[in-house]
């Protein structure tokens, strides 16, 4: 059976525009929406020594298709958080996409909310856009996005010098420039910010790698005296059920079915050894306390399954998209 966010996706799609740009927009939407994570890009720079400090900051973005009608008809929302902390939210957005046939493009609307806390989870309800209203949003002019294919890939571009706001602090306009670049797998984003004088107030350089997620579901099990070594039966294997995790970075930590945490998480990760140069997922078994990687396993990158068994531990976990 489809997962509720293909259905959705699918759902959107019956009711796009006729025409060549239509059917640009139906492709777009449908390598659009899922989720995007850069853990590979930061990982690696922490593999080549750089300062924490300045490296690209972690971040998760949700894009998911949630209707609301009085706002347009292919509206997504967009929640966006750092690191693996799903509650430090840091831009939070409801998209707009239409045709624009004058321009030859797909033209993207940015709208934030007015009352953020309002519509905080509803990648989680999207009931809760059902009634928005265009009053509650806030869209500011010359700030959309303009996207085009260029073959194997989508470039979007706002029009320079068009996105602007007032800097009360700086006693100046300030510039936002945003360049993104969309795959079926993969979206860059390029955002940066420039005085009058065009020197850059923040934003990098390089833009954030973000690469699509991929669900995996499984299930664990640890020997009860790894963290109960009085118990009666140190030796019995608990249940860790209900296992669900993404392939690019996500830690969930390893509780058994009474609820007994075991002080061990897991990891899912995409990532490309320097030394090999080969992409791997790596299921990793951490110490919850110290975050340290006490063993690990790997696959193929776009493998189904992937498993551990360390006989004191064991997990499996299965993508959910087979």
């Amino acid at each position: 059976m489809p997962a509720a966010g293909s259905l959705a996706v699918s759902a959107a799609l019956l009711f796009l525009p006729a025409g060549v740009l239509g059917q640009d927009l139906a492709h777009f939407l449908g390598w659009f929406a899922g989720e995007y994570d850069n853990n590979e890009q930061v990982w690696q720079q922490g593999e080549d020594g750089i300062a924490p400090e300045d490296r690209h900051e972690h971040i998760h973005h949700i894009f998911m298709p949630a209707p609301a009608p009085a706002v347009g008809e292919h509206t997504y929302f967009i929640k966006q958080y750092l690191g693996r902390d799903y509650e430090n939210v840091y831009r939070q957005r409801l998209y707009e996409f239409s045709v624009n046939e004058d321009r030859g493009a797909i033209e993207l609307a940015i709208h934030s909310f007015l009352d953020e806390e309002k519509y905080r989870y509803a990648d989680r309800d999207p009931s809760l856009l059902r009634d928005l209203a265009s009053a509650e949003l806030r869209n500011v002019p010359g700030c959309n996005v303009y996207w085009s294919f260029a073959g194997d890939h989508y470039i979007g571009e706002m029009d320079e010098g068009a996105c602007f706001y007032y800097s009360g602090a700086m006693e100046q306009n300030v510039y936002i420039t945003d360049t993104l670049r969309l795959t079926a797998d993969e979206i860059w984003i390029g955002d940066k910010a420039y005085d009058e004088d065009g020197n850059m107030l923040f934003g990098r350089e390089e833009p954030h790698r973000n690469r699509k997620v991929r669900q995996f579901d499984g299930w664990g099990a640890v020997r009860r005296g790894v963290f109960a070594p009085d118990s009666e039966d140190p030796d019995e294997m608990l249940l860790v059920p209900d296992l669900r995790l993404h392939n690019e970075g996500q830690v969930v930590p390893l509780v058994t079915a009474d609820g007994d945490e075991t002080g061990y998480s897991v990891e899912l990760a995409r990532l490309t050894y320097q030394n090999t140069r080969v992409a791997v997922l790596k299921l990793g078994i951490l110490d919850s306390a110290t975050g340290e990687t006490v063993a690990y396993s790997w696959a193929n990158p776009g493998a189904d399954r992937v498993g551990i068994n360390l006989g004191w531990l064991q997990v499996g976990m299965t993508a959910e998209d087979i």
